[in-house]
């Protein structure tokens, strides 16, 4: 894992090595072993590296190819690169390392832009070719890996924090107000809505070539939903763990050494399941748990670990939240609010003591047909399927008021499988806003309302209706999932934790092989008679404790909504009304007040609106005002 960043300067301009330098150097938790830098007139490249895989100086970065024709800054790791380093090999090309950064460079030399097809793995890179002139930017599939991008006149930048675009006193970045729209939506910006005008983000499954004359963009991979293969029930099993197992194999290659974070969940248990019987020794797992029992796994992962007999590690929180929130406000760059962030962090921190590298189970629900969403779908779809036009219609009338069916349980319900139905993406995914039409009409003044155009925080799927229209419902919303949430929230949210304390998260579940294979499974073998993961639990029932399979999701969440509702109360009702978001004179402070007051009291469940405030507020402090520092700590007892 490493850090990247660079300029090119289109009107012959030269770089200037301290501000590259100076870019390069706020990213160094990514990358703390080495840092590197390639200037040559207009063109500059800067790299922070983790060593991981050829521990030389061999494999250190900005990397050239024989004759410095082309110049390489990397980020990731490619899974097949000793399969494309054999065939580079035969063709001619000579390695003077032994590290998968080499193979993009001999890759591009014999393939051109067809090497970033060919690379199967988490990868961000920008490589300079001197010949044509021209920068190629490219991310992988899932968009595991970050890169952002400026062109701002004749000046192109890159870097891998958004943070780096701080470093340039040239650099003009001014706040966009439909990435908060999309923020307060989402918990988090979008793809398509950085949280400054002039930063772009390169979407995962793409490469451009940028030069003097424009940009070219190439949507190289997607979810491959459309092909589904007839298999029966025991071929499905043999072909996913088949698949499965040669992605943890594949994943075990590291010169440093390596571990596994074990939530006590299936899909972090099963990857830990096949580690222990692919890998020559007992595997280190890691765990977190909390005092508060119903946010506590550790007893799944206990069972998991003693079957295995891992070296297993539980790390008990008492997380003084607000005490942290600085630093991974700083971490982040751009507002996000995924409160599981906090538990990723001190996960990763533990492991970090012991390994520098580290699997998951991240992706399994994506894959798979977890998440309550997919139950939904399949709900959905039943509903779709099982009434007749004219009475859907007048039940949607009823239904689709979510107001006037709020109290009736049953109405409820039968409102939530209406609205997944939906062929509006707005009103399908309403259930999944954080703040949805009715709370922003609240929270939102006139001065920041006039400042959106339309809705963006409903671009993220509008833009992909054309491709799912076609799909099966529950296949919709995994698509969907696969494409959004995925990358704008909990890949980040990973890729950020881990990339903290610099320890390299590798994912399973989002091997290339495995999710082409899964796009090709009948979403009703997924979701089964309203089951979830129906076949990925046949296979776990193979390889771990039935309790562990069988039981209710809990997930990796802190007990945030007990804090908000305890706690908290005092400090938010002093400080978030009184914030500098209310006296921009964008969000209403008896709005705000009213989200604190039926929190506390019980007449609502506002914990992640609440917790989305908190995180912009202080990501305003912290970028915009410039009154909070990273290293600050917060308390209860503050101001």
């Amino acid at each position: 894992m490493c850090a990247i960043c660079g300029f090119v300067h289109w009107d012959g301009r030269p770089v200037a090595p301290d501000v590259l330098a100076a870019m390069r150097d706020v990213m160094a938790n990514r990358g703390p072993d080495h840092a590197g830098l390639w200037v040559q007139g207009p063109v500059g490249l800067g790299h922070r590296r983790l060593k991981i895989i050829d521990l030389s100086d061999q494999a250190n970065q900005p990397m050239s190819n024989e004759d410095g024709s082309l110049w390489l800054v990397y980020n990731g790791e490619i899974y097949n690169f000793p399969e494309l380093t054999r065939e580079l090999k035969a063709a001619g090309h000579r390695f003077v390392s032994h590290c998968d950064t080499e193979v993009i460079l001999h890759g591009y030399e014999e393939w051109g832009e067809g090497v970033v097809e060919r690379l199967d793995g988490m990868f961000a890179f920008g490589l300079w070719d001197a010949r044509r002139q021209q920068l190629l930017l490219a991310r992988d599939r899932f968009g595991k890996k970050p890169l952002y991008y400026t062109q701002q006149g004749q000046r192109l930048a890159f870097a891998s924090d958004i943070k780096a675009f701080r470093r340039d006193p040239e650099m003009t970045l001014r706040l966009n107000p439909a990435a908060i729209d999309c923020y307060l939506h989402h918990l988090a910006t979008t793809q398509e809505q950085c949280i400054y005008c002039e930063v772009q983000k390169v979407k995962p499954a793409h490469y451009g070539v940028f030069s003097a004359a424009g940009v070219r963009w190439v949507r190289y991979w997607q979810p491959p939903f459309g092909h589904k293969l007839a298999l029966r029930e025991p071929e499905w099993l043999e072909r996913i763990e088949a698949a499965l197992r040669r992605a943890v194999r594949r994943r075990l290659i590291s010169d440093v050494p390596l571990g596994a974070f074990l939530s006590g969940g299936v899909d972090s248990s099963l990857v830990v399941a096949l580690m222990s019987q692919v890998s020559g020794g007992p595997v280190r797992t890691f765990s977190v748990g909390f005092r508060e029992q119903d946010y506590s796994e550790l007893h799944y992962a206990r069972l998991v670990a003693a079957r295995y007999g891992t070296a297993h590690e539980e790390i008990m929180l008492q997380p003084d939240v607000l005490g942290i929130l600085p630093s991974l406000v700083w971490e982040f760059g751009e507002p996000f609010a995924d409160s599981s962030a906090i538990p990723a962090f001190y996960v990763a921190q533990a492991a970090r003591r012991s390994v520098t590298v580290a699997l998951s189970g991240d992706g399994g629900d994506e894959m798979f047909g977890g998440y309550d969403i997919a139950r939904a779908a399949w709900a959905a779809w039943w509903y779709e399927r099982c009434t007749p036009g004219p009475a859907r219609r007048m039940m949607d009338e009823v239904l689709l008021q979510r107001e006037r069916v709020e109290q009736v349980p049953l109405l409820r319900k039968l409102s939530t499988v209406a609205i997944h139905a939906s062929r509006d993406p707005g009103t399908r995914h309403s259930l999944s806003m954080a703040f949805g039409p009715r709370e922003k009409a609240q929270l939102y003044r006139d001065a920041f309302r006039h400042l959106l155009q339309d809705e963006p925080a409903l671009e993220v799927f509008a833009v992909w209706q054309p491709e799912i229209a076609a799909l099966h419902p529950v296949d919709r919303h995994l698509f969907l999932t696969m494409v959004t949430r995925l990358p704008n929230d909990y890949l980040v949210k990973v890729d950020v934790a881990s990339m903290k304390v610099a320890l390299e998260l590798r994912c399973p579940f989002l091997d290339t092989a495995v999710a082409e294979l899964a796009g090709s499974i009948d979403p009703l073998c997924k979701v089964r008679h309203g089951r979830q993961k129906y076949l990925l639990k046949k296979l776990a029932a193979r390889h771990l404790p039935h309790e562990v399979i069988y039981r209710r999701k809990q997930g990796f969440a802190l007990p945030l909504e007990h804090w908000l509702r305890r706690e908290w109360v005092p400090w938010l009702r002093r400080w978030l009304p009184a914030g500098h978001l209310v006296a921009t004179g964008w969000f209403d402070a008896s709005a705000i007040h009213q989200f604190i007051e039926e929190h506390a009291r019980g007449k609502a469940n506002h914990t992640h609106r609440l917790w989305a405030l908190v995180w912009l507020e202080l990501w305003w402090q912290m970028f915009v005002e410039g009154t909070l520092k990273p290293g600050d700590r917060l308390s209860l007892e503050g101001p």
